[in-house]
């Protein structure tokens, strides 16, 4: 069975950006949920007036590559522009050169990080 690399175990450990992220601007969220393995992710994003992700925060329970991935994903989206598949190709080449390609068995958590990015929208009150 393939292992979690060894820096996405330390995101298990220690995860940072948890929760939605303070500071100015409107917040937007997206989330997924994969409900064979209960894998449940939210992103949260702050912009700023240029339109950069300013913030990042997220929130995930389910398996520990999910939870692992989010948490990086929210260490790696700052400084990042755009929105949808844009958004999730800049992020995606951040994220293999910090980690590496996903292995087979952890695509799952990349395609539930994607999917709370491509469906961002305004985050309720």
């Amino acid at each position: 069975m393939s292992r979690l690399p060894e820096a996405l175990r330390e995101h298990l450990r220690h995860p940072g950006h948890v929760g939605p992220p303070p500071g100015p601007g409107a917040l937007l969220q997206g989330e997924a949920r994969n409900a064979a393995c209960r894998d449940h992710v939210v992103i949260y994003l702050r912009r700023d007036a240029a339109g950069q992700v300013a913030t990042a925060g997220f929130r995930a329970t389910g398996c520990p590559a999910a939870i692992g991935t989010a948490s990086a994903a929210s260490v790696l989206l700052p400084g990042l522009a755009g929105s949808g598949a844009e958004l999730l190709a800049a992020l995606r080449a951040r994220f293999v050169a910090a980690h590496g390609e996903p292995a087979a068995l952890h695509r799952h958590a990349w395609e539930l990080v994607g999917e709370a990015l491509r469906g961002l929208t305004a985050a309720p009150d």
